[in-house]
C-alpha cells in the first residue's frame, strides 16, 4: 500500500550502497589501476557481513584509503579527501584495516 502511494507521489527510495559513493569518486580519477582496485576492494565490503556496522560512505572513504595505501599514492589521506568524503583518518581506519584484512 505504501509503495503505490509512493509511486503515485512518484517518489522513489533506493538503499544507499558503497557504489553510489565509489562512482562520484571514480569520475574524478585518470587512473585506471586504481579504479580497478577500488572497485575490488569495495566489493569485499559488500560480500562480509561485518561491514553493516559501517555506513556506505564510509566503507568508500575506507576504500580509497586502502587503495591508497596499497598504490603507495602518496599522501595517503589529504585534506582534500577530508573535504570531500566528510571523514578524517583516524575515523576510517578501523573500517580500513577490516576491509584489508578480508582481501590476506
Amino acid at each position: 500500500m505504501e509503495k503505490q502511494i509512493l509511486g503515485q507521489l512518484e517518489w522513489y527510495l533506493t538503499v544507499q550502497i558503497p557504489y553510489v559513493f565509489l562512482v562520484c569518486f571514480i569520475a574524478s580519477l585518470p587512473d585506471s589501476e586504481m579504479e580497478n582496485m577500488l572497485y575490488f576492494l569495495a566489493e569485499l565490503g559488500l560480500m562480509n557481513y561485518e561491514t553493516i556496522i559501517y555506513c556506505p560512505s564510509m566503507i568508500v572513504a575506507s576504500v580509497v584509503y586502502a587503495t591508497r595505501h596499497t598504490l603507495n599514492r602518496t599522501p595517503f589521506w589529504n585534506g582534500t579527501l577530508k573535504l570531500y568524503t566528510g571523514f578524517s583518518e583516524a575515523q576510517i581506519i578501523e573500517c580500513m584495516r577490516m576491509l584489508v584484512s578480508y582481501h590476506s
